[in-house]
Formats: structure tokens, sequence, C-alpha cells
């Protein structure tokens, strides 16, 4: 173990500071993005975003830190010893040490002789900017004379310029302020948030901002030469790479404890900085900031289930809403996905509806006329993904149900390519589109890819066909019917909808099965992906799941192609993408091919896959495999511990490498992906067996047999739920009996009351 979540789950802290990788928080606003690990440091693996502001007209992102370089320096002066709280990088062993990671903060503790420090990172609530509590405690019986150096290296890149980086930069030390303030002046910036600074609430005895002065010529971040000397060198950087660091002095009687805050960020002034600065250092304003910070916000309580597992609930209850969340309002990597947007969409409607309903109306702007979708944008990606219509009306008829906010339908929203229309209209475009976008086989064309983007060459040249894809839209063509008959009484629509889903079905079940599988598509050649008859890449997982997840699949061949997931894909660390994994590449398939077996689609437990199959694990009513499935891809799991997995305790990861990987079980990140929103949903809806609907919700759970009493606690259209499912019997699924409010009653459907009051529905499970 290398750590432990606090007993209310919000929070987990890591005792050791020698981990196979840097563990991660996040803390944002709208308009920065902050990672900090478990050193105090911020390298990570999103396209350098970390620190990155996030332009206000959505478009554009400033790097911040460079090299992950944000550390805290600490100089005993009695003994002359460097080091630092967060152990790394100047690696001097420590006493004591923890890091406890927050929703929104984290607070790295490391003692040395004697010597306390503690540093609480969070963001300030509306600037670009990172705020850090430090605390240094005299724990011996001596005075003692403290040396505090925040540091940070700074970057302020990320945008394409044709001149040399020195060309534009310089700094300045404002003593006012106790502030660093850094520029880059380059006309090609897209906006003026190309600045930085550095700024204290303590006197300062010195500061530099050369990187060169700083860490000496030939010097390095794990021994600054500056540090060494007496006072730095109160150096003011032009035309060089550039840093902030500050020296502060603390003299301690034993037992005397002294706090300060240090601030960084973006500015696009030196105005802007300077103001930003006496706001954010305002002692009032401190003192708010930091009583907020462990204030519980409302989306945590908006649903909280209570299991026999504690790590299920505490990812439930907090962490997986937070990277949602995180993966909503940040998108992912360098950019945002079409797919990605609205899976994340579809997972925060439950809690966070005014932001979904912000996502979903973003992402239907990347459409065109025609109803292609896009692959992404921030920058634009103009691939044609199969799958990009197909995600459209599942995401949106699942904020219907969850907010009973019809008129959404009604909103218009523009195109890509000009001119603007109805969110329905966008609905039924990109829906029509899909439908009649088939290839030989009647299956929907592959194109740049589907879900799996690295099935990047089936389709390039328009003839290729992806299986998957058509299932997908065979589940948005039932969503489109559906909301069509119910909310808008259009017998027509629906009627035309349910025609196409029939014909998918038809297609996938005639063209799309391979004796004991689904295939996952046709190249541009009419070769067989995912086939009986490939020596590589023979089984897909997502063709699998998502037939039986729709209903395509009928009863037996649910259980033969279930069968064959268990048989080829199934490993201890997850359900594999493909099995066996391509090793040359096969550029009418795609890039997959090309990849090391074993890592990212090429035959690894992904756990977005792993977190489809969990819902399709309670479609056939199997609460067991449900929950296995998703304990299997829970990071820090008894058959993948952190020590070895390298995640985060707290965060899903993308994927970890599969066994034909020297590096099986490894990860290499986590946090900005998209198996959290599913995993929510298969939790809360599939499991606990809450489904919204337009008019109330459907009571049908599908859990672990050895879970004897199972508990929710919902908020849904302004009333409370409490759910209690009750299990003396060690079944999965099948309700006995049903109670709400007392009143035993046979249907699984209850009505809205809409009276702002608490409501108690108990499941008795039976034969």
């Amino acid at each position: 173990m290398i750590g432990y979540f606090n007993e209310k789950g919000n929070e987990y802290t890591i005792t050791k500071y020698e981990l196979k990788r840097p563990m991660f928080n996040y803390m944002w606003n709208s308009k920065i993005l902050s990672a900090v690990n478990h050193f105090g440091g911020g390298t990570d693996a999103y396209a350098n975003m970390t620190s990155a502001y996030i332009g206000e007209a959505g478009k554009e992102r400033a790097q911040l830190i460079a090299n992950g370089n944000r550390y805290f320096f600490v100089k005993d002066l009695s003994t002359g010893k460097v080091w630092n709280p967060g152990w790394y990088p100047v690696r001097e062993e420590l006493d004591e040490y923890s890091c406890t990671n927050g929703l929104g903060y984290t607070k790295i503790t490391g003692e040395k002789d004697g010597i306390s420090v503690e540093l609480t990172a969070s963001v300030s609530k509306d600037e670009p900017a990172e705020i850090w509590k430090v605390t240094v405690l005299n724990n011996s019986e001596d005075k003692r004379i403290i040396d505090i150096y925040p540091f940070m290296e700074f970057s302020l890149e990320g945008f394409a310029s044709n001149t040399d980086y020195n060309c534009w930069v310089k700094a300045s030390y404002h003593n006012d302020e106790k502030m660093i303030y850094v520029k880059n002046s380059d006309h090609q910036r897209p906006h003026d948030y190309y600045n930085g600074f550095i700024a204290v609430n303590r006197e300062i005895l010195s500061y530099d901002t050369s990187k060169n002065k700083f860490f000496g010529r030939y010097g390095n971040v794990s021994c600054p030469d500056a540090i060494k000397k007496d006072k730095l060198n109160n150096s003011n950087a032009s035309c060089e790479r550039m840093v902030g660091a500050l020296q502060c002095r603390a003299e301690l009687s034993a037992g005397e404890k002294i706090e300060f805050c240090v601030t960084l960020g973006s500015a696009c002034s030196e105005d802007d900085a300077k103001r930003a600065v006496k706001k954010i250092l305002c002692e009032k304003n401190l003192k708010e900031h930091f009583n907020a910070l462990y204030e519980e916000k409302e989306l945590f309580d908006f649903c909280k289930i209570n299991t026999p597992d504690k790590k299920i609930n505490d990812f439930t209850n907090y962490w997986l809403k937070q990277q949602v969340q995180l993966c909503a309002e940040v998108g992912r990597g360098a950019g945002k996905g079409f797919r990605d947007q609205l899976q994340d969409s579809w997972g925060i409607a439950a809690f966070n509806g005014e932001l979904a309903k912000k996502k979903i109306y973003e992402t239907l702007q990347q459409i065109y006329h025609s109803g292609r979708c896009i692959r992404g944008w921030l920058p634009l990606k103009d691939r044609n993904m199969s799958d990009g219509p197909t995600w459209v009306a599942p995401t949106v008829n699942a904020y219907l149900k969850e907010t009973g906010d019809y008129n959404f339908l009604w909103e218009k929203v523009s195109y890509l390519d000009g001119g603007e229309d109805t969110v329905w209209e966008h609905i039924l475009t990109t829906t029509r589109y899909c439908a009649n976008d088939l290839g030989e086989h009647g299956l929907v064309k592959a194109h740049d890819g589907d879900w799996n983007d690295s099935l990047s060459g089936m389709g390039k040249d328009g003839k290729g066909e992806s299986v998957w894809s058509t299932i997908a839209l065979y589940n948005a063509l039932i969503n489109v019917a559906e909301i069509a008959k119910k909310i808008l009484k259009n017998d027509e629509i629906h009627k035309e909808m349910l025609d196409y889903a029939e014909k998918m079905k038809k297609a996938v079940n005639e063209n799309g099965w391979d004796g004991d599988r689904y295939l996952a598509g046709y190249t541009d050649s009419g070769e067989k992906v995912g086939s009986s008859e490939n020596k590589e890449g023979a089984i897909y997982l997502n063709s699998q799941i998502w037939a039986v997840m729709t209903g395509i699949a009928d009863e037996e061949r649910t259980k033969v192609c279930m069968a064959s997931v268990e048989k080829y894909l199934e490993t201890k660390y997850g359900a594999l993408t493909l099995y066996p994994p391509y090793t040359s590449y096969r550029p009418e398939i795609g890039r997959l091919t090309g990849f090391a077996a074993g890592i990212w689609e090429n035959g690894t437990p992904y756990c977005h896959g792993c977190s489809f199959k969990a819902i399709a694990d309670c479609t056939i009513g199997d609460g067991d495999d449900a929950y296995e499935t998703i304990k299997k891809i829970m990071p820090d799991n008894e058959n993948n511990p952190s020590e070895h997995s390298g995640a985060e305790p707290y965060a899903l990861t993308n994927m970890y490498y599969g066994p034909a990987n020297k590096r099986e079980g490894e990860t290499s990140f986590s946090w900005i992906t998209g198996p959290a929103g599913w995993v929510y949903r298969a939790i809360t809806e599939y499991i606990m067996g809450f489904h919204p609907e337009y008019d109330g919700i459907t009571v049908d759970p599908c859990v672990p047999k050895g879970w004897k009493n199972v508990s929710m606690t919902r908020r849904f259209r302004g009333d409370i739920y409490r759910l209690e499912i009750v299990n003396d019997n060690n079944k999965s699924k099948g309700i006995g009996k049903l109670y709400v409010d007392g009143i035993e009653t046979e249907n699984k459907k209850i009505k809205l009351f809409s009276d702002g009051k608490e409501h108690h529905i108990k499941v008795i499970l039976e034969d």
C-alpha cells in the first residue's frame, strides 16, 4: 500500500515518496488547469497542459510551467542542509512525509531534523493562478533559522512562432508586490496571457529570474548553485530561459510556527499581474479561500451510495465525479474531442446538468450541415470518424431524462460551416447522415475510424465498414425514436427511426456475425477485421459488448459472444481491446497494428472498453461479473496494486499495458480519460438500478450476489430518493417486492412526485 483513504473517502494520503511514477492531483477553474504531483512538481502527460491558461474564447492555451519545475526548497542555516518537503528534486531523505490529495487541493508535509514544512496547493476561484500556503513549524528544542525558496521555471509557450523564444522574453522584480513578473511579447501570440508571475506575502531577502544564474551554468534543478550562497543573485533575465525564485527567511523559536502564501499564475499585463497578486494575497481573501476549500460542494452530495465495498463507495461518491467533471470542463490532451465531450456530458448529466447542457451545446456546434461530425477541436481535427453521429442522440436523451429540460430541443445551435438550426434538427441531421452512409454489407462506413481511433486505415478509401459504429447507430436510432414518440408525439419520425434501426440490426446480424463473435468490420478491399480467419486481431471487445448492451444480439448470440470475451479477452487486469495483438504494421487496418503489442488499442485492458463491459454484464443480469469487471480496472486493486501499476489510487487510468507487453499491468497516466463517466453510470444506473426516465424513474438493480444490504441517496428533479436494496437470497437481479414510501407496488417504474420531499424505495431481490 502506498497510502489510504480517509474515513469519509474524500481524501487520499500517500505515505511514500519513492513511487513508480509521480502521483497527480488536479485543480482548476475556468482559466487555469493545475497538475500537482506528490513532490509538488507539475509534470504531466497531457500535452504540457500543466498550469495552462484556458483562453476566454475557449480557443487557446498558454503553458505556464516548464519541465514540471515548481518546487519549494528548504535550507537549514544551522546545518547547511537543503531539502524539499516533497523529497524531490533534491532527494534528501526525510524523517516524515505525507501527501494528502483532496478534491481541489493537495497537502504535502515533509519533516527534516525537527523542522516541518507543509505545503497546501490550490487554485484561485476566478484568477488564472495557483495559491500555495506554506506552514513552517519548529519541532525542535532550539531556535532555528530556515530559508524557504518558492521556485518555478516559466514556459510562456503554447503557440506556433517563426522566431526564437528568447527573442521576446524578459523578467522584472517588483518589490512593492513581492513579485517577479515575466513577459513574452511575441507579436504572433494569439492572446495576451503569455506572461507569468510569482509573488509572496512575506518579506523577500533576494530573488532570481535567470535560469542560468539560479541553477548555475552547468547546474540543474536538483542542486541549484544559487541556494548554496547566502543570497540569490537578484538577476533580471532577458532573452533567456526564466525562473521565479524567491528567498524567504523564518526565524523560529522552539515550537514556533509561521505561515505565508505564494501565488503564481498567468496575466495579460504587468498591471493585471499586480492587480491579481494584491487581490489573491489579501488576508481577508486568503481566509475565505482556504475556508471554502474544505467545504463539500453540492455536486458531491447529489448522489451517495453505501455498499460493502468502501473503495467503490469512495470512488462513486467523490472521485469519479471529480474526474468526469475535469474531463468535461478541460477536455482531453491538447484539445476537445467530439465523442469525448458527449460521453463526459452523458456522465455528468446526473450531477451537473448545467455543465452537461453547456458541453452538449458546444459540441453540437462542431457538426456540418450534412450531418458529418469532426474528430475534435481546440485545435480543429477535421477527421471523419464514423462514430461521431452515434453519440449525439443518446447524450441529449440522457440529459432530457435527467433534467426534464425538453425546451432544449428547440434551442438554436450553429453549424460548423455556417447557419443554425435547433438541437432536434442537429440530432436528426447527424442520425440520418449516418444511417445513409453505408457500405456494400449494409454497415456504416468506417472512414477515418470509429470509437477506436486507431482503426484508421479500415475505411480510408471510403469503402470499409465498421460493425461497432453500426451497433452504436442502432442505439442512437432507438434513442431518437424514443424522443420522437414520448416527447414530441411524432409518429412519422418514430417509425422512420425504427425502420432504420431494424435495417441496422439485420445488417449486423447477417454480415457482422462470425460464428462465435461479431466482427470489428471490413477493410476497403472487403477483408474481415476481427474474424476467426485472422491470425492477429481475431476478436475485438467492443463489438461483442455493444451488441449485448443494445440488444442487437439475441439470447443465444449473447451467450456465445460473451463466452468468447471470457475465453479470448479476459485477463486479471480487465478485458483486452483485441486478441491476439498485432505484431506488424497493416496500413489497410490502421495505426494500431503498428503499435507495440500490448499498448493502447493493440491488446490492452483499455479501461473505457471495460467500463462498457460492466454495463453489458448488468444487461445480462450478472452482477458478480459487473463488479469484477469494475474491480479489475480500479487503481490500486488486489490484482494490480499501485506499487506495480503506477496508477493513482484515486483516479481511473486510460489503460494498463497488456500481457503481450513487458510492462504488463503498468500504466503511464490517468485522470483525463473517458472511463470515469461510464463507470459512474455503470455503478449508479446499472448496478444500483436507478434509471432516470422522462416522467419518473425505473428501478432495476443488478448487484453482486454477496451484497446483502445496499443503499443510495439520489436527488432527481428536485426530490430526494433513498433507495434500499435487500438481498438476503444472494441474488443479482430480480425484484421480488418493491415498496415506495412503505406501499408495495408491482411496477418497476415510479412516477415523479415533484414535491421536493424525500421518498423511500425498498427493493427486495427474489427469484
